[in-house]
């Protein structure tokens, strides 16, 4: 939900070309050796003497054009990852509502699975009686739970989704704050190394949707390869379970510091008035919230100085 924010950020960013030919290079040369698994490799040498035989004017046209095929499909590819995210989040069309629900509610089962037994783990470790396996299962599922919204209503039918919405909705759950509608205001107070490791850490999950989007345009060459699909779906689930998941718990663990230790930056830089303890900070944010979001015409509520 944040994504319209970091694709304005990730404009910005250093260094984009380089990660994103790399990808796209290796597209390409997969697509160039499929070719030849089909075709033989005697095409490599025929282009090869028609081009040195060329004006080198004309040589340098084509390894121009060559490395411009290249920029122009890995800037593709980027301008594709911000929509391929959401996809991957679970943020689908909705004639796929069907399917969204019902892989929500695989979700919704398999928390609800967890809590349970987390539950059911934690007097044992209340009293000291868990033994090393009950105490190393009762940690998994603490963090598991802590990566996945409580409430079945924010639940999203993939993993990555979870993790996410855990992050983005927490604030609102323990501050009140709704961290999509306040979250440009706390940008802008948040000190430079907390935005360089948000960045960071938002730029490493969307290089990881580059390579997943890569992944999948790879089973074009099947058309060359047919047994390709067997080693590039693997790879794509690997690299979706290994990289993009931890990526994306990174990120929201990231997203959720932020808050907590900036809150108040928010708070003083808008001259709303701080909540004086815990209970009173939840109807707070609330409040500040809908004055971000819609304005208010309240009189109960003083600017401080």
């Amino acid at each position: 939900m944040l994504g319209k924010f970091w694709e304005s950020i990730g404009a910005k960013l250093g260094e984009k070309w380089l990660a994103a030919a790399l990808p796209a290079l290796l597209f390409w040369t997969l697509g160039a050796a499929a070719y030849s698994h089909g075709h033989g490799t005697g095409w490599i040498g025929h282009r090869t003497k028609c081009l040195q035989g060329q004006p080198v004017v004309l040589q340098v046209a084509t390894l121009a054009g060559g490395l411009l095929v290249v920029g122009v499909s890995g800037q593709l590819v980027e301008r594709v990852s911000h929509p391929a995210l959401r996809g991957l989040q679970g943020y689908w069309w909705p004639w796929l509502d069907p399917l969204r629900r019902r892989l929500t509610d695989r979700q919704t089962r398999k928390l609800a699975s967890s809590q349970a037994r987390f539950e059911e783990l934690a007097p044992l470790i209340d009293n000291g009686t868990a033994d090393a396996g009950q105490e190393a299962e009762y940690r998994r599922l603490d963090a598991e739970l802590r990566h996945n919204p409580p409430r079945a209503a924010l639940h999203m039918p993939t993993r990555l989704g979870m993790y996410l919405r855990a992050a983005e909705s927490e604030a609102k759950d323990k501050y009140g704050l709704d961290v999509v509608k306040c979250w440009p205001h706390l940008w802008v107070v948040l000190p430079e190394q907390a935005r360089g490791d948000l960045t960071a850490a938002y730029t490493a999950l969307l290089r990881t949707v580059q390579w997943l989007v890569w992944a999948m345009l790879a089973l074009i060459w099947a058309c060359w390869i047919p047994w390709l699909p067997l080693a590039t779906l693997p790879l794509t689930w690997i690299i979706h379970r290994f990289w993009a998941n931890p990526n994306a718990a990174t990120y929201g663990d990231l997203l959720r510091a932020s808050v907590d230790l900036n809150r108040r930056a928010m708070y003083n830089a808008l001259s709303w008035p701080l909540p004086a303890t815990p209970a009173a900070e939840r109807p707070s944010g609330e409040a500040l919230t809908e004055y971000l979001w819609r304005g208010s015409d309240r009189d109960d509520v003083q600017f401080t100085s």
